[in-house]
């Protein structure tokens, strides 16, 4: 008596199709941080915790994540102007790392104290930054060709 066995069915090629066409279909888009010096002044002026964010932020998250699921992926020029600020910024409270947290629109935002303890808010969006000094009680929106100055002035 001869058994003859069922042909085996090769299912690799599918299973690499699969993955292929799923990838393409992500939403999630990694922004490139491929300067050592960027990583190493997120680092320095976040903190470990803050530099783990900003990975977690560019990496994890997709459309539709917050609590009523309206959260955007994290803007490549908003992240691109958010680290040429940490480059230059100095921050005036030692020993106090400002926080960092993305934004439902996909912004990316950072607080921390100015040396008498006033609130310093910045938001990074596509298009510019906002930004509230509470010692001056100044709330602004500007555009990414006055980053320089907003940089002294909050680095002052």
């Amino acid at each position: 008596m001869t058994t003859q066995l069922a042909a085996a069915q090769d299912s690799s090629c599918q299973l690499e199709t699969d993955l292929r066409i799923s990838s393409t279909r992500s939403s999630i888009q990694r922004v490139s941080l491929d300067d050592p010096a960027q990583e190493e002044a997120l680092l320095n002026k976040l903190g470990a915790r803050g530099w783990g964010r900003v990975q977690y932020f560019r990496n994890h998250f997709d459309v539709g994540w917050g609590e009523q699921g309206r959260g955007r992926v994290l803007s490549p020029r908003a992240f691109e102007a958010f680290l040429r600020f940490i480059e230059v910024a100095q921050f005036p409270v030692k020993g106090k790392k400002p926080s960092v947290f993305l934004t439902d629109a996909g912004g990316i935002e950072l607080c921390g104290e100015d040396k008498e303890g006033h609130a310093v808010q910045l938001e990074f969006r596509s298009k510019g930054a906002d930004y509230f000094l509470a010692w001056t009680n100044v709330e602004e929106f500007i555009d990414y060709s006055r980053l320089p100055e907003l940089t002294q002035t909050v680095s002052g």
